[in-house]
């Protein structure tokens, strides 16, 4: 009977070990991933201020500029920029690498949840595929899907309220041409061209993904002055109705 206890007491000393030790591995692992997402809202900090100041895009920031610009003292190169075990170095655990790119280990995947956490709301990451075992992430400044969707209302707005000015709330003895270039007009002038994310398809070159931009643009309007939301629109939709459906024909 002893005996049984003393195996008794053995079994629940270990299955108490097991258990504090998994209980620590997920803290850690969950402070893991809190610095995860900490450590990428300071580099692309950094990357925004470098980026401003030598009007560069973030994505053409390397690790050694990213370096330079972090505080002295305070072994900063290491915190910031290597995974956090002992004996991580550039060569063979970097957490940024020398194109200034977030990597993460496919086997590391509370540090992969944590990342595609804090990156939701900027692009889509249920597509990111591992190469050569590594996820690599570009860090750079971007407005969040919200935001810019609230620059496209904005310029729809704006829009709305320009031609609104040119062709609506005008004297009975001036005359307004509605035609294409009116409406072209408005668009060159309000159409958010960074904020529009959506998918463009195929294009060719950059100028081709700017008449797709420009025209998916002149849809919101589109669709936006259907909606009649108030006489303004109303009225500037029986003005612009047949121009606006000719959506891939205008640019």
């Amino acid at each position: 009977m002893l005996g049984a206890n003393i195996w008794l007491t053995s079994a629940l000393t270990v299955t108490a070990i097991f258990s504090a030790s998994a209980g620590y591995k997920a803290y850690s692992d969950l402070q893991e991933a809190k610095i995860i997402q900490e450590h990428y809202k300071i580099i692309t900090d950094i990357k925004t201020i470098i980026a401003k100041q030598y009007n560069k895009s973030p994505q053409e920031i390397t690790r050694d500029e990213i370096i330079a610009h972090l505080p002295t003292g305070g072994n900063w190169d290491k915190i910031l920029l290597l995974n956090r075990e002992d004996d991580s170095t550039i060569a063979n655990k970097e957490f940024v690498n020398s194109d200034g790119q977030i990597v993460i280990d496919e086997n590391d995947k509370l540090k992969l949840l944590a990342l595609k956490s804090k990156l939701r709301d900027t692009f889509d990451t249920t597509n990111i595929a591992a190469s050569n075992g590594k996820y690599n992430f570009d860090v750079g400044f971007n407005k969040s899907i919200k935001q810019k969707d609230k620059a496209i209302e904005q310029s729809i707005q704006k829009a709305i309220f320009y031609m609104s000015q040119k062709a609506v709330y005008v004297p009975d003895t001036t005359t307004v041409t509605i035609n294409s270039t009116f409406l072209s007009d408005a668009i060159d002038n309000f159409a958010p061209l960074e904020d529009i994310y959506q998918d463009m398809g195929t294009y060719s070159n950059d100028a081709e993904l700017i008449v797709k931009k420009k025209a998916f643009f002149q849809s919101l309007l589109k669709e936006r002055l259907k909606e009649n939301r108030n006489t303004t629109e109303a009225r500037l939709y029986v003005l612009l109705k047949d121009l606006l459906w000719l959506v891939e024909l205008l640019f």
